[in-house]
Order: structure tokens, then C-alpha cells, then sequence
């Protein structure tokens, strides 16, 4: 159960961005020029805001957490580290870690800040990674110690808690202590989208038909004008085929979706998104230019340019904060588990389990564990190529080779 503590609260303005962010929040949001309001709150409606999060925190969700111990024997896994069980399992008795993880990752897509309180058990070890509301929680650093501390609300009341008991995962910042919303920088891309698809709808709620006029070459009293009205609106709900006589012409009065480049529109605005998200346009469905063989090229990419860095960031908030100084100096740390976005197909995991098996890199039980079967007997042993040799020997390895089959030569010349 968390706990207030008193803190002397920092005198001034913290970080005048961070609260220009809340306080239009706090009302609805900013209007766009297209006349969309867009906040954290509301942008996960637009489609593709919505599909560029999901894919990324899916993506850093799917990736297990292991626990690992540095020794002077090398790295061992480590699965019976109390803190193991509460990252790569059960975060909290209403998550699993899946979940948990995709609910952090969301909050720094949108929010630009992701917070999770850590509550320690008996033994001074995380027993429960508890997530707080990004919206209203804040990190301050106080004028006169230089502690970092952060504010937040819970069941309505204020909370006030120390450094190393909130994990902060952060995104974009310029301060080191605030991470910036991605949607403040595409906020008039997501109006753009919304106010495009709201436009759509409407169209086609009036059976795709544009707005216009009926021009008529004589005056007519407000009697005509209506019953005219009236038989046109009849005739456009389906009932009927409408005729047009007595000299009257229709002349549209609103632009062609051709002209308006609605299209292109939507796949630009959607481009800029994820371009800000560091997501392929393939994995948005958008296969417009895409090939086979670049695609795989983007996938590589994409995990070593997106996904490597938001995991780097998680590793090391994880290792700081959920370790003890006696555990980190006993070597103790977490790492996500990336096989699984770089094994490819059969195929290649084939081909790479063979390398990996040829130049005694993996043994045989160490690559069954991979694929997740029993291992063999005389599984264990390591095989290594003959046909190699350390390059401090290569000289006298050719002089010894020289000289054995000159050697060979002449008794067998005696002979």
C-alpha cells in the first residue's frame, strides 16, 4: 500500500513544457488547424496512431525477461533471483508481464512518460511493479538537496514518493527528467487524419453524394423553393430516380475527392506518423512500394534501429531500480530475450543453429533448450573445426608442415 511522505515541494515552475502539456490536457486538449481537438487521451481513436503504439508495445511485450549473473566462471542464468519473478512473470497480482509491459510501453508512445511504483517486500526486494497514471504523476528535483522525487495521485489522494521507488520509463527529453508526448509533435497530423476521416463518414452517410445547388433561370417564390427541396432530398434517399426538368441545372459547390487529394492526403499524414514513430509503413499495411526482399531489409531495421533502443532504455531503468547494490556488485542484471525477432524462418534459424553448432559457439543440449526440447546424451561436448589454427601459430605450423612432408619423402626415398 503506498504511503505519503512529506516533501518540501519545489518553489517555481518545474518545467514550463511539461506544464503547458497537463494544463491543456487538463481542458480537452489543443484545437488543430483543422479544427480537431487531439490530446494523449483521445489520439488513440485515429487509426494510425493507434497501430504504430500497438505494434511497438506488442513487439516490446512479446520479448521475455531473464535474469542474469555475471561470475567468474562467465554468465549463468539466474530464474530464482527474487526479483525474476516479478519482471518476467507476474508484475502485480492484476497483470501478467505481457500486459504490463505493453501497458508501460503505451503510456511512452502517448504520454511520453511510462510509471510504475515498485513495492518492496520483507527482504528488500520488488514484490510488485504497480503502474501509475501518467497524466497525473510528475517528477520534481528539490532546490535545496537536489533529491528527485515524484508526485502522484492515487484513489484521489496526493502521493508523494523517493527516486528509487518509481520506475520511470522516458522518452524524447530535454532535460533528462520529463519525457516528451510524441503526440504534441505530430498533433496536426492526427487532427489532419481524424478531421479527413470524419469527412468520409459524413460522405458516405449521404450515399457518397457531394453538396450542391439547383440553379433555376426564373425567379421562384419561397412555396416553389421548398416543394423543389423537398423532391430533391426525396429523390436522393434512394426512393426514387431523380429528374431534373423545367430548366434546371445541379452544379456541385463542394471539391472532388480527386482534386482534394484525399487520398494521397491520408498516406502522407500516415507516413508522418509513423515517421515519428520509427515504424515501417509495411507494418501498417501500407504495400504500396514495398517488395519482398525490402521488407525483410525494413524488419532488420526495424529491430535494430526501434526496438533496440526503447529496450536498451527499459534494461537499464530495470537495473538500476529493482537491484540492490549488493545484487549489482554480485553482478546481477536483466535483458530481454530477442531471439525471437531475429530468427527469421525455419530456414534461416536452421542455418543459424548450424554456424552456431560448427564453430563451437553452442553446443548440441544448448541448442535443443533453444527450440525447447529434451536434451541428448553426450550432448554438451563442443565441436570445433581442425582446419583452423591461431594466427601466433600460422608460421610455424606451415614450417612444421613443410618439414614433415619433406621428411616423409626421404624415407620413403631410402626406402
Amino acid at each position: 500500500m503506498l504511503i505519503d511522505r512529506m516533501f518540501e515541494k519545489r518553489s517555481g515552475s518545474t518545467d514550463i513544457d511539461s506544464f503547458n502539456d497537463l494544463f491543456v490536457n487538463l481542458f480537452g486538449g489543443r484545437k488543430t488547424a483543422s479544427g480537431e481537438t487531439v490530446n494523449e487521451r483521445n489520439s488513440l481513436v485515429q487509426p494510425d496512431v493507434f497501430a504504430c503504439v500497438n505494434v511497438l508495445s506488442d513487439d516490446i511485450a512479446k520479448l521475455p525477461i531473464h535474469t542474469f549473473q555475471k561470475t567468474e566462471n562467465g554468465i549463468e542464468r539466474n530464474p530464482d533471483h527474487p526479483t525474476a519473478y516479478a519482471v518476467y512473470a507476474r508484475p502485480n497480482p492484476y497483470m501478467t508481464a505481457f500486459v504490463w509491459k505493453k501497458l508501460m510501453m503505451t503510456q511512452v508512445l502517448t504520454w511520453g512518460n511510462g510509471y510504475s511504483y515498485i513495492q518492496f517486500g520483507e527482504n528488500g526486494y520488488p514484490k510488485a511493479l504497480s503502474p501509475l497514471r501518467p497524466e497525473t504523476t510528475n517528477a520534481y528535483i528539490s532546490p535545496n538537496t537536489g533529491m528527485l522525487w515524484y508526485q502522484t495521485v492515487v484513489n484521489g489522494k496526493a502521493v508523494e514518493l523517493y527516486d528509487h521507488e518509481v520506475l520511470h520509463f522516458k522518452g524524447l527529453s530535454t532535460d533528462g527528467i520529463h519525457g516528451k508526448s510524441p503526440i504534441g509533435v505530430v498533433r496536426e497530423h492526427i487532427g489532419a487524419q481524424s478531421a479527413a476521416t470524419k469527412y468520409n463518414a459524413k460522405l458516405y452517410k449521404n450515399e457518397a453524394t457531394p453538396r450542391g445547388i439547383l440553379k433555376v433561370p426564373a425567379f421562384l417564390d419561397e412555396k416553389p423553393k421548398e416543394n423543389v427541396r423537398k423532391e430533391w432530398k426525396r429523390v436522393n434517399q434512394g426512393e426514387n430516380i431523380a429528374i431534373i426538368d423545367n430548366g434546371l441545372e445541379y452544379q456541385s459547390i463542394s471539391m472532388p475527392l480527386q482534386e482534394a487529394q484525399f487520398v494521397e492526403s491520408m498516406k502522407f499524414n500516415k507516413a508522418q506518423i509513423s515517421m515519428i514513430y520509427k515504424v515501417p509503413l509495411h507494418k501498417l499495411n501500407e504495400l504500396d512500394k514495398a517488395t519482398f526482399s525490402n521488407i525483410e531489409h525494413q524488419s532488420i531495421e526495424y529491430v535494430r534501429n526501434t526496438l533496440q533502443p526503447w529496450i536498451v532504455n527499459f534494461e537499464q531503468e530495470l537495473n538500476v531500480k529493482l537491484f540492490m547494490d549488493h545484487s549489482q556488485r554480485s553482478g546481477h542484471y536483466v535483458k530481454f530475450n530477442v531471439d525471437s525477432e531475429l530468427r527469421g524462418d525455419s530456414q534461416s534459424q536452421a542455418e543459424y543453429f548450424k554456424t552456431m553448432h560448427e564453430t563451437g559457439v553452442l553446443n548440441k543440449n544448448e541448442i535443443r533448450e533453444l527450440i525447447e526440447r529434451n536434451p541428448i546424451q553426450h550432448g554438451d561436448k563442443y565441436l570445433a573445426s581442425l582446419n583452423y589454427v591461431f594466427l601466433d601459430f600460422m608460421e610455424e605450423y606451415q614450417r612444421l608442415k613443410a618439414g614433415g612432408a619433406v621428411k616423409g619423402g626421404d624415407i620413403k626415398n631410402e626406402g
